[in-house]
C-alpha cells in the first residue's frame, strides 16, 4: 500500500473524536464545501528510495502530510485531537516530522493545521 492509503487506514481505525471524515490524495466538492465537519485531507510528500547496496536499494523514506479543517461547530479542544493523531502515528512507528501552526483558512474561515509523519518502509519485493 502507498503511504496515503497506509495513514488513511491508520486514522481510521484511530476512530479520532472530532474527526468527522477522512481522505487520502483530494478532497470531494462536498468536503471542500462544507465548515461543519472536520475534514482531513491525507497526501503524499516524500517517497525516496533509501538502504542501498549491491546496486539496489531495501527501503523508502516516505512522508505524508496532515491537512486539518476543523468544523467552525467544533464543540472541544483541537489541541486533543492533534494530540489524538500524532499518537496514533507514533504508536504506529511514524515520526512527527512537522507540525505547522493553526491558522485561519482565509477562504472558509476554518482554523486548520498542517502536520508531516515520515517513516521509513522496508521492501519485502526485489524488482
Amino acid at each position: 500500500m502507498s503511504a496515503v492509503d497506509d495513514a488513511v487506514e491508520l486514522l481510521s481505525q484511530a476512530s479520532i473524536a472530532g474527526v468527522d471524515a477522512i481522505y487520502g490524495n483530494n478532497l470531494p466538492q462536498e468536503a471542500i464545501d462544507s465548515t461543519d465537519k472536520t475534514v482531513v485531507l491525507v497526501t503524499d510528500s516524500a517517497n525516496d528510495p533509501s538502504s542501498f547496496g549491491n546496486n539496489d536499494f531495501w527501503a523508502l523514506n516516505q512522508e505524508v502530510e496532515i491537512q486539518i479543517w476543523y468544523s467552525q461547530e467544533l464543540d472541544s479542544d483541537p489541541e486533543d485531537i492533534e494530540v489524538s493523531m500524532m499518537k496514533a502515528f507514533t504508536h504506529q512507528h511514524w515520526r512527527v516530522a512537522a507540525v505547522r501552526q493553526r491558522a485561519l483558512d482565509p477562504e472558509t474561515a476554518q482554523l486548520c493545521n498542517t502536520f508531516y509523519f515520515s517513516r521509513t518502509k522496508i521492501l519485502k519485493e526485489t524488482f
